[in-house]
């Protein structure tokens, strides 16, 4: 492809029947690989392009991210997709190192305007109707966007059916409940690893783990055998999971960079009978002491993974996750 043509375009392989693509929102200069200048519309005209150029190759990855500006829309992306339905297997959507929300090198002509205010959204069930063959989903955003009845009256409505769906990964800073409702609804049938960081869920939406409990039990996931729950959500998370119906057929549960303490810990110990099935129970970087950590070792001695944790003396865990990268996996 000639990149001169189109300047969101960072990688391209386009031979053959199989293809790679990834752009960027960000805008390139002259003697600049990528500036600060946010243009969807033009990515997703970028995008467009290329997708009218080769209308019979299965895209195998299609990245569209952003590195040091985070804000911005993907709906303009969406709606190419949606307009195109390529085939496509493995989406990455959002910034290329997640939380990294900060300001970073830009220096906008307003100094006023502060860089956490900024918002990198991206319209989910829109996304999953355009691209219905994926067989993995990564997004990396502040703002995973559902359209709802934001008075409350009624659930949200399911996502579409993924009938290939294998792996999805949902990264916020504060996943809205309303997405977490209608993934309690929704079927993914292939579904086989799940990743949802929930983030300030608490904090910023007053929701709890109550709120999860539709999705942890929805027939809709049968084939569900990996679960990662990144939150600040404390222990009655360990409630909620120990009373699902999912929590028997895991194989993997992972609960890192959260806040469960001591009095977290102990629960899992207290009720390791519901997780007894697990081949591996993931807490690396929250906050347990060393004697709650020895007790839940102790309850399944190979399973527990304890790695570092973050102990503060005389302070609560606080949620604080480390970079990530998109399609990372741990």
């Amino acid at each position: 492809m000639n990149s001169s043509a189109c300047n969101h375009v960072l990688y391209a392989d386009d031979h053959g029947p199989y293809a790679e693509l990834h752009l960027t929102l960000e805008c390139s200069r002259t003697g600049i690989a990528i500036s600060h200048d946010i243009n969807e519309d033009h990515c997703a005209a970028a995008l467009d392009g290329w997708l009218h150029a080769n209308p019979e190759r299965i895209l195998l990855k299609l990245l569209v991210t952003t590195r040091r500006v985070h804000h911005g829309s993907f709906g303009p992306v969406v709606d190419v997709l949606a307009s195109h339905q390529p085939e496509i297997r493995h989406l990455g959507l959002g910034a290329l190192t997640f939380p990294d929300f900060g300001r970073g090198d830009y220096i906008p002509q307003d100094l006023s305007r502060d860089g956490s205010s900024w918002r990198l959204s991206v319209p989910l069930e829109r996304v999953l109707a355009a691209v219905p063959t994926l067989h993995e989903l990564v997004v990396q955003c502040n703002d995973i966007d559902i359209v709802h009845d934001i008075l409350g009256t009624k659930p949200p409505p399911p996502f579409p059916e993924m009938t290939r769906l294998r792996r999805l990964v949902l990264r916020d800073e504060a996943l809205n409940p309303a997405v977490v409702s209608a993934l309690g609804t929704s079927s993914f049938p292939q579904l086989e690893s799940l990743e949802l960081w929930l983030g300030h869920f608490e904090y910023s939406w007053g929701g709890s783990a109550r709120d999860l409990a539709p999705l942890l039990n929805n027939r809709g996931f049968g084939k569900l055998r990996e679960l990662a729950l990144v939150s600040d959500l404390k222990d009655t998370l360990v409630d909620v999971l120990a009373e699902s119906a999912l929590i028997a057929r895991l194989e993997s549960l992972r609960l890192p960079f959260g806040v469960l303490d001591a009095s977290g810990a102990l629960r899992l110990r207290d009720r390791w009978s519901a997780f007894s099935n697990l081949r591996r129970l993931d807490v690396t970087g929250n906050g347990i002491p060393a004697a709650a950590a020895r007790a839940l070792r102790e309850a399944a001695p190979g399973v527990v993974d304890l790695g570092d944790q973050r102990i503060r003396v005389n302070d609560e865990p606080r949620f604080a996750p480390p970079l990530v990268e998109l399609f990372q996996q741990h």
